[in-house]
Parts: structure tokens; C-alpha cells; sequence
């Protein structure tokens, strides 16, 4: 096995801060120190570049790979929960096999290019449950990059289609319990959407086999408000009472939270992602409670899996709310992407490029105009980085981009397929 050497590049780190020049080995799937000896290897100028670590989509929806420029919903969607029923249940209503795993190939693709290496993905086509996993994971292996799986299981669609989805979830945890670089977790969709017996049964499930729960709450007013009907002092009391809420929970969105519940999430030391620009379409409100969170990831919601595009959003929407006193940390919110997803592998040393570190490695062609350091790189991640700076990309050492062309995979071909598909989809949906 050989190694690959990136030399002449800076190394950028985001917990600890770093911005140093030194060389990056990658051999059997880890970072390697350069002056260790190692069989013949393979070169990669990286002069004039950065070399970071990959980045982390903390919460993103895979399936929705084909629904950029499609038609738009019928009637007016004047409410969250009508742009739920509008456009997104009908999306994945609509899905099958053959669209689903066109929608995999294009977001994942595009993800690549953006220098994303990891997907925290959640997942729902209630028309095609069995099996649905294996699908994004076959995609996803063939790609080369890392994810953690869910399947969202609902009552929409009555007990059965619940229990169906939470069978489909921990038989893939099962399943993927060993595997280097893709996992899985319980899920359930929003809480409005279940029963209590259907998200008791998630805790159950994910306590038997040790798993990650992930799912949607409080991204709209309707969680909280189907909390009151059933007689809790509120959404998080209720998750918290059915055993949702601990160290292995990652809860989406998380907008319409009061003091208690931020409280709560805190001495449970859950996990909370943040998705502004979803937000912001969605037109649920301001996320305001993250501030006092620090287990709080940045995701997409399936926007797309731009890291760099989320977290500008991030930033600006809350200089927007709070005003110019705060300023918040951009490096923090790629770190806890990264110490989120190491946590969910195992992986302690996951988002660093130090010795024995997962070889999840982006180099930048970053030309910047003014000097990059410690004290500057904030400014730089926010004001100059793009994804169209990604030349490179390495999951486990295995190479998915170089020089901005896809390694292994017809690009092009993909995205043929994928437009066939949409109009399949979107046929679909028109008939729903």
C-alpha cells in the first residue's frame, strides 16, 4: 500500500486554531506524519494552497438531490406545515428506487465539490421504506464518503408505516455497527407526525443497540402545539419523559424552544443542529436559544451540502437578529461538525490532520489577497472561502476529487441521469 504525500501546502486546523506550513501523509486511510518512512508514494503539489480538514453537514435530507428548479406546489403554502404537506411530502411520497438513488448520486456529487466528506443524513420515501438505507449507503460507498443513516419514521401514514420505518433504521444500525465509514441511527420525523408509542419505540430501540437517535424538533410551531394537546408541559418535557433526549441525540432545527427546554438539552448534553437558510425559507423564525447551546452543529436541511455557503448564512442571519455586538465563531461551528461526527464514529481525532487522525482531508485553491494566520482565519472562512475553492478531496485517504474532477465516477453522465429522473419525480408528484 502506498502513501500519498501533500507537500507545500499550509495546514489549517479549526479546534486547535493551526495555520502552519508542513506536509500531510495519507496512508491505510489515516494522516501520517511526514517524516515517518513509508513505501513509494504518490505526490500532490500543493504549493500555494490549504489543507484542511473535510467538513461535516451536520443534518441534511439526501432526497431531495432532485428538487432544485422543480415545479412549484399547488395553493398557497401560507404555513409551515402547508409547505410540508405541499412540497415535501409529496416529494417523498413520490420517491422510488431508481429516483432515490438518482438523488443520492447528485447531492452527493455536488457535496464532493463542496468539500463536504461527511453527511449526517435523515431520510424518508414512505412508499419505498425496506431497504431505502441500503440504497443512499450503496451510492454513498461507491462515492467514497462517510454519512450516518436514519430513516424518519412517522405515523402519516398509519402504525405500520411507523413501525416500518423504525424496523428499517435498526436493521441498518444493525447491519452498519462495524463499518469504517458509514453508519446508522434511529429516526423519526417530526414528533407531531408520531405517536408517543411510536417514539417510545425509537428509545427503546436506540438504548438495545447503543444507537444515535436523530430527528426533527420544534422546527415549527406545531411540535409544541400537539405537546400542549397532549397534555405536557411542553415538546422537550415529552421527548425527555420517552428518553429522547441524552448524549447520543441529535434534534434538528430546535427553533421554537423556550429557557426550560434549552435547560434541558443542556444538562442532557444533546445534540442541536442549526440549518439558517432553511430556516429562513421556511419562514419558521430565529433560532435564538442556540446561542446558550454548545453541543449545536451547523447542517442544510438538504439546501444543499455547501458547508461554506451554511455557515455565511449562519453568521449573517444572527448579526442580523442580535446586531453588531455579536459576532459569532465560525471556526466553532465547523469544530463541532467535526467533534459531532467523531463522536457518532468513534473517532475522537476526526476533523484534525494530526498523527493517526481519519485521512477526511480538502485542499483548498484558496489565492487569498491579504495575510491568512491564526488571528485572521476567521475572517478568511467567512469572507473568502467558497466552494469553488475545493481542488482536492480525500475520505479515509481515498481520493473522490483531484484537480476538480470527480476520481472514479462520469460526473457528467450522473447528472444526465439525474435530469431524466427529476422529471420522472416531479411527474410523480404532479399526480400526488
Amino acid at each position: 500500500m502506498s502513501a500519498t504525500l501533500l507537500f507545500g501546502g499550509r495546514v489549517v486546523g479549526f479546534a486547535p486554531i493551526e495555520v502552519e506550513a508542513r506536509d500531510v501523509v495519507l496512508f491505510d486511510g489515516r494522516v501520517k506524519s511526514a517524516d515517518d518512512p513509508f513505501p513509494t508514494t504518490s505526490t500532490i503539489d500543493c504549493t500555494d494552497c490549504l489543507i484542511v480538514p473535510g467538513f461535516v453537514v451536520a443534518h441534511t435530507h439526501l432526497y431531495s438531490g432532485l428538487a432544485a428548479g422543480m415545479p412549484p406546489p399547488p395553493g398557497v403554502t401560507g404555513t409551515f406545515l402547508q409547505i410540508l404537506e405541499r412540497i415535501w411530502w409529496r416529494l417523498d411520497r413520490a420517491l422510488d428506487e431508481e429516483t432515490l438513488r438518482a438523488s443520492v448520486r447528485v447531492a452527493a456529487i455536488h457535496a464532493i465539490r463542496a468539500g463536504t466528506t461527511c453527511l449526517i443524513d435523515h431520510h424518508e420515501s414512505p412508499n419505498f421504506i425496506d431497504g431505502s438505507l441500503d440504497v443512499i449507503a450503496d451510492e454513498l460507498e461507491e462515492l467514497g464518503l462517510r454519512a450516518c443513516l436514519t430513516y424518519g419514521a412517522t405515523d402519516r401514514h398509519g402504525p405500520e408505516g411507523a413501525r416500518a420505518g423504525l424496523d428499517e433504521s435498526e436493521r441498518f444500525v444493525r447491519k452498519m455497527a462495524d463499518h469504517p465509514t458509514i453508519r446508522g441511527a434511529i429516526g423519526l420525523h417530526a414528533p407531531f407526525t408520531c405517536s408517543e408509542d411510536t417514539m417510545g419505540s425509537a428509545a427503546d430501540r436506540a438504548t438495545l443497540h447503543g444507537a444515535w437517535l436523530h430527528y426533527h424538533a420544534a422546527e415549527g410551531p406545531d411540535d409544541q402545539q400537539v405537546a400542549r394537546e397532549r397534555g405536557v408541559g411542553g415538546l422537550f418535557a415529552q421527548l425527555e419523559e420517552l428518553g429522547l433526549v441524552h448524549d447520543r441525540t441529535i434534534a434538528a432545527h430546535c427553533v421554537d424552544i423556550d429557557d426550560r427546554e434549552a435547560e434541558l438539552i443542556r444538562e442532557r448534553h444533546a445534540w442541536v443542529t442549526h440549518q439558517a437558510r432553511s430556516n429562513m425559507n421556511n419562514g419558521v423564525g430565529y433560532a435564538d436559544q442556540h446561542a446558550s447551546l454548545r453541543r449545536v452543529a451547523i447542517g442544510t436541511d438538504g439546501i444543499d451540502n455547501d458547508l461554506l455557503a451554511e455557515v455565511s448564512a449562519a453568521f449573517f442571519r444572527s448579526r442580523e437578529a442580535t446586531g453588531p455586538t455579536g459576532w459569532p465563531d465560525v471556526l466553532q461551528m465547523i469544530a463541532r461538525g467535526h467533534r459531532l461526527a467523531g463522536e457518532v464514529f468513534g473517532e475522537p481525532a476526526l476533523g484534525k490532520l494530526t498523527q493517526g487522525a481519519p485521512g477526511d482531508v480538502v485542499v483548498l485553491d484558496y489565492p487569498e489577497g491579504t495575510p491568512l494566520d491564526r488571528d485572521s482565519l476567521a475572517a478568511h472562512v467567512l469572507f473568502g472561502w467558497k466552494g469553488a475553492h475545493v481542488r482536492d478531496v480525500f475520505v479515509g485517504g481515498r481520493p473522490l476529487l483531484r484537480n476538480r474532477r470527480l476520481v472514479g465516477i462520469d460526473g457528467r453522465a450522473v447528472l444526465e441521469e439525474a435530469r431524466r429522473a427529476a422529471q420522472r419525480l416531479w411527474s410523480r408528484m404532479e399526480a400526488l
